[in-house]
C-alpha cells in the first residue's frame, strides 16, 4: 500500500510540475489569428498626394494604337456603280479596261465611291487622267471643300498621265465628284485611294 501511495504520489508531483511548465513556457506552436476583416476600397482613404508630386509620379505608358491597315482602292472610272451626270464612257485601246470617262466640265460631272476606309483622314487619291491640252480638274469628298488641280498631261488622249493630291476622307464610304463646272475637265480612266 505503501508503494501504491508513492506511485500516486509521484504522478501528482508529475502532474504539477507539467502544468506548472506549460503556465509559464509559452507553447511552441502557436494557433493562427483570426484574418482581421479588410474594409471595402471605398472605405480607405486615399493619400493626399501634393500637387508637385502628382507631376512627377511615375504614369504608365499609354498603349499606343495600333496602326489601321487600309489596303489601296482602285476604282475604274467606267464602272456602272460610279455616277454620272452628263458624262460619258468613252472607249479607250490604251486605258484600262480599254475604257475612261469624257465629257466631265460644265454641268457634266462623275462621282464615284470609296469604301472601306479604316477611319478619317488624309489620304492620297492618284487618279489616271487623258488630256490632249491644259484642263482643270475639280475635286470634292462629299460636298467638301473643293481641290482644283490645273492638269497639262501628254498632250495626247491615247498616253494616259496620273497626278496624285491629298484628300480628307471620312471613317467608312464618301463620294469623290470630279467636275469644272468653268470648263472642261480631262478624261477620267482610273481613281486609286491609298
Amino acid at each position: 500500500m505503501v508503494a501504491v501511495s508513492r506511485r500516486l504520489l509521484g504522478w501528482s508531483a508529475l502532474g504539477l510540475a507539467v502544468a506548472a511548465t506549460i503556465a509559464v513556457v509559452p507553447p511552441l506552436i502557436t494557433p493562427a489569428p483570426p484574418p482581421s476583416p479588410v474594409p471595402p476600397s471605398s472605405a480607405v482613404p486615399s493619400p493626399v498626394v501634393p500637387s508637385a508630386e502628382r507631376t512627377n509620379a511615375a504614369v504608365p505608358p499609354a498603349r499606343a494604337a495600333r496602326p489601321t491597315t487600309f489596303r489601296p482602292v482602285t476604282v475604274h472610272a467606267a464602272d456602272p456603280a460610279n455616277i454620272r451626270v452628263g458624262a460619258r464612257v468613252i472607249e479607250c485601246p490604251t486605258c484600262v479596261d480599254g475604257s475612261r470617262v469624257g465629257y466631265i466640265g460644265g454641268p457634266n460631272t462623275l462621282a464615284v465611291r470609296i469604301t472601306g476606309v479604316p477611319q478619317a483622314g488624309e489620304r492620297t487619291v492618284t487618279v489616271v487622267y487623258e488630256t490632249e491640252q491644259p484642263r482643270t480638274l475639280k475635286l470634292a469628298v462629299d460636298g467638301g471643300p473643293v481641290s482644283e488641280l490645273t492638269l497639262a498631261g501628254a498632250r495626247s488622249w491615247l498616253i494616259p498621265v496620273r497626278v496624285s493630291v491629298r484628300l480628307r476622307l471620312p471613317k467608312g464610304a464618301c463620294w469623290i465628284r470630279f467636275f469644272n463646272d468653268t470648263g472642261s475637265a480631262p478624261d477620267i480612266n482610273t481613281i486609286t485611294v491609298s
